[in-house]
């Protein structure tokens, strides 16, 4: 599978039952489960993880939402990060533009009264932080690749089909 082919949110149709669905997926995780993979969530919505002590910071993931429209089951899968992961990624991004916008007003004060303007220091590291950031998520995204085929396999397997082939088909 190319990495271009790899779409870590998709969704396709089945004709089993949200119940069946889930019952699959939780009879797999019991019985052939070479990986180890824990299964939680509550109604429809199941999330399958790596167990605690194979999972690192760069460890996916998926989301699996389950839900039931006239006669067709639509299966929502997100394969990502850990919430916390997530979280860490997003505090990040907001500290750089609250430090950017923070120095732009100081700044800008600063100008305006005619006084030195040292408040525009503080926008320069705001983009370089903004890049390690977003160069740590690339790193991840390459280091999950094989954990994220697994998750994908095991939901494939699980339902027996291919679930990029039929979110294609949609």
């Amino acid at each position: 599978m190319s990495e271009l082919e790899f779409r870590p949110r998709f969704r396709f149709r089945t004709p089993l039952s949200p119940d069946e669905v889930k019952r699959r997926i939780a009879d797999r995780v019991s019985t052939t489960n070479p990986d180890r993979l824990v299964l939680s969530g509550t109604g429809h919505h199941l999330v399958l993880n790596f167990p605690g002590n194979a999972q690192r910071s760069w460890t996916p993931q998926m989301d699996l939402d389950v839900e039931r429209e006239q006669d067709v089951t639509w299966v929502r899968c997100l394969i990502g990060p850990s919430p916390t992961i997530w979280m860490l990624f997003v505090g990040g991004y907001m500290f750089a533009t609250i430090l950017a916008l923070l120095g732009l007003s100081i700044g800008v004060s600063q100008q305006i009264v005619g006084a030195d303007a040292w408040g525009f220091l503080m926008v320069a590291p705001a983009p370089f932080i903004a890049l390690i950031l977003w160069l740590m998520a690339q790193a991840g995204k390459r280091r999950s690749r094989d954990e994220m085929r697994t998750l994908k396999v095991f939901v494939d397997q699980a339902l027996g089909c291919d679930c990029f082939a039929l979110a294609m088909q949609d």
